[in-house]
């Protein structure tokens, strides 16, 4: 590791900072939170950086590393071979984030186009993942798919920053109970920062023809999987899919909760999660 390297890393292991890392010739934006218990890596939605779920990092009592991948917020740029990179080498990025910073073994949080790459990495480096939330997701292509009008808004170049939404269309986009449910999304979705279009493209790319259909049931985390019954981007039958493919999984439904249901419906989600957490906390 170079000194470089080094003195990343010890920026980084100190919880509550923001620092850069490189790892395997890419440079990752880290924020990490402080708190007790086994660590717990979130792996964000597609077109997300770190910043739309940092409010919820804060509020988990455990302690959090959160990143971005290049691009994410078009600061930086995205070489032609970290835009062709499939789940697996992603997964094997993730891993040497891991290392990077020091940590054997972690819980893992993967929401939406994250909860794909969290899948691939408890598939591909089993000994590193604890326990697994799914949050929002499926099992990747062959999934059930959204609603059309949906989807077709999220389908920009410049990902979730150019919606600018309020809590009427946020709802209509996204799902929720109720337009006051869903102020909370399209306030923290009018900050979101514009990815590069190389960094979408690279998220595609890492997608597509991906599935965990024919691994799922051999993922041997214990898992949850949370879901709303109102996620218009992701069908609540695709966590049904999911609950019946992985032998150790079990579904938590946030009934009239859309697909942001971690900012929807914050306090719900946190105590759902904590508290399934907290049955596999190593001791």
């Amino acid at each position: 590791m170079s000194d470089s390297a080094e003195t990343s890393r010890g920026a980084a292991d100190e919880p509550g900072t923001d620092v850069e890392i490189d790892v395997a010739g890419q440079r990752l934006g880290i924020t990490r939170t402080p708190g007790h218990g086994t660590t717990l890596l979130l792996l964000s939605d597609y077109g997300a950086d770190r910043a739309l779920l940092a409010s919820f990092c804060q509020a988990l009592s455990c302690p959090t590393v959160i990143f971005d991948w290049p691009g994410m917020h078009g600061s930086q740029g995205v070489s032609f071979a970290a835009a062709r990179q499939r789940m697996a080498a992603r997964a094997g990025l993730v891993a040497g984030l891991l290392d990077a910073l020091g940590l054997a073994r972690v819980n893992v949080l993967g929401m939406g186009w994250g909860g794909l790459l969290a899948q691939q990495l408890a598939r591909s480096h089993a000994g590193r993942v604890h326990a697994l939330v799914l949050v929002a997701t499926s099992c990747g292509q062959t999934m059930l798919p959204g609603r059309w009008r949906a989807l077709k808004r999220l389908a920009r170049i410049d990902g979730l920053a150019g919606l600018a939404v309020d809590a009427r269309e946020a709802r209509e986009i996204f799902g929720g109970r109720s337009e006051r449910d869903c102020r909370d999304v399209a306030s923290v979705l009018a900050g979101a920062r514009a990815p590069s279009p190389a960094a979408l493209a690279g998220q595609l790319y890492a997608v597509a023809g991906f599935s965990s259909l024919l691994f799922a049931h051999r993922i041997k985390s214990p898992a949850l999987i949370l879901a709303g019954d109102d996620d218009r981007i992701v069908p609540l039958a695709n966590a049904r899919l999911l609950q019946l493919l992985m032998p150790h999984a079990e579904l938590s439904v946030l009934h009239g909760a859309g697909h942001w249901l971690l900012i929807e419906r914050r306090s719900e989600a946190l105590r759902r999660i904590e508290a399934f957490l907290a049955l596999f906390e190593e001791r």
